[in-house]
């Protein structure tokens, strides 16, 4: 697993160019700034951008190596001692798995996620407020009791049931 920085540099270099190259390839839609900002891995970038991103080099977002790109900043963080706080959508890509309020589970792949059972894909930003438990490593990092509600760092990991 490599960190999407890295994708993107590999990716920019297979082609033959700069970060400037790059950016005009995007049509203006990405800056040469932001560009050298997730090729450092200092920034996230948008499912928008990935999508422009992937459109430069003849990809679409189905064929983005989702399985291989770590969208996170190193590993993935311990959440033993966490404070009762909101679960923002920039933190869903260092979950493995949600589970909605409509009973679906949906795998997550960077800004993407799978559900189990019909394959069907979905962008985060889409699935973010029908989220009911957010799952990392089998244990619970987050959840909302209602469907109005926040989505909240729970306060101890809790084991999920297989």
């Amino acid at each position: 697993m490599y960190r999407f920085g890295e994708w993107l540099k590999e990716n920019r270099r297979l082609s033959g160019w700069s970060q400037i190259e790059l950016s005009e390839k995007t049509f203006g839609e990405i800056s040469q700034p932001a560009i050298s900002q997730y090729e450092q891995n200092r920034s996230v970038p948008s499912i928008a951008d990935i999508d422009h991103l992937a459109r430069a080099f003849g990809h679409t977002l189905a064929t983005v190596p989702w399985d291989v790109i770590d969208f996170g900043y190193g590993a993935k963080r311990s959440v033993t001692k966490l404070e009762r706080r909101r679960f923002d959508l920039k933190e869903l890509p260092q979950a493995d798995s949600v589970r909605t309020f409509d009973g679906k589970t949906y795998e997550l792949h960077g800004f993407i996620g799978i559900e189990k059972g019909s394959g069907e894909a979905v962008e985060l930003t889409q699935l973010y407020y029908r989220i009911r438990t957010v799952v990392s490593d089998a244990h619970v990092l987050a959840k909302r009791k209602n469907p109005d509600d926040e989505l909240i760092h729970v306060k101890k990991r809790k084991n999920v049931r297989q």
